[in-house]
């Protein structure tokens, strides 16, 4: 087998980047609600922490994605990505750390997602959630 017929086509991603690719996404998240737990001390309110939080994220998309995609589709990204890095934020004042749950929650946000877009399969969706990955 050549090495022409063992790499992806130029333009296209393999599955194995995409996975990649979102799950570093889950985690930048994440950590983005633990910085702001660390940072405030969990000193301020979860509705204070989601409209910051909420407006870094979508800060962060309209500055990479901007005109590239439909304001829905940004609006249901920074959602989406919100509610992980609540939970980022949330579950350091309320359970021990601990590797195995971390990964363990990585997996299971991740495996939801990867159900939602299998469902959503074949263009955009209506209300424009897919998720940027």
């Amino acid at each position: 087998m050549s090495e022409e017929n063992t790499k992806p086509q130029e333009g296209t991603e393999s599955e194995e980047a995409v996975e990649d690719n979102f799950m570093n996404s889950i985690n930048m998240a994440f950590n983005l609600g633990v910085a702001a737990h660390q940072a405030s001390g969990q000193s301020k309110s979860v509705a204070e922490i989601a409209t910051e939080l909420g407006n870094q994220i979508y800060q962060n998309f309209a500055q990479a994605y901007g005109g590239e995609i439909n304001e829905s589709f940004l609006k249901a990204n920074t959602e989406y990505f919100l509610q992980i890095a609540l939970m980022g934020y949330i579950i350091p004042g309320v359970c021990a750390f601990d590797n195995d749950f971390k990964e363990r929650f990585f997996a299971l946000v991740y495996a939801r997602a990867k159900q939602n877009q299998e469902r959503q399969s074949g263009g955009e969706p209506q209300g424009g959630s897919r998720i940027i990955t």
